[in-house]
């Protein structure tokens, strides 16, 4: 689904801890659709900090549900991390979601961490990016 690249990012990247905090602090947004999501809306992911010893990778999670007083879904991307492979069933709880994302009629909502990797793009790479991605982007306004 999600299209990024595994990137290292440090928590001294200001604008990625930026879009980290307003993915958390909108949650509420995601939780409300995922929950009642209407026929315009699709695709709903969580992006998951994972941690194996002394690393750690955001990593996007599909076919969400609970599981108990955890959610649990499968790892959408291939993650770089051992022990975690793509489409693996994985357990989390809601604490270590770093971002989250859907699609509604064809755009991407959500997606912050999505977007700041994108806006760093090359103008080539970002058009590369934005024709294979299932969604489209809403221009800034």
């Amino acid at each position: 689904m999600p299209d990024d690249k595994i990137l290292p990012f440090s928590s001294e990247d200001a604008q990625i801890e930026a879009a980290i905090l307003e993915a958390k602090s909108s949650i509420g947004q995601f939780i409300a659709a995922f929950t009642k999501p209407t026929s315009r809306q699709k695709s709903f992911l969580v992006k998951v900090v994972f941690d194996v010893g002394e690393q750690r990778e955001h990593i996007w999670v599909a076919d969400l549900g609970l599981a108990g007083d955890k959610l649990r879904g499968v790892i959408a991307n291939e993650p770089n991390l051992p022990g975690l492979k793509y489409m693996q069933k994985v357990e989390f709880e809601p604490r270590y979601i770093s971002d989250w994302m859907y699609i509604e009629d064809g755009y991407l909502v959500g997606g912050y961490t999505t977007r700041v990797i994108r806006d760093r793009m090359t103008p080539e790479a970002r058009a590369e990016h934005d024709a294979s991605a299932p969604y489209k982007f809403r221009s800034a306004t």
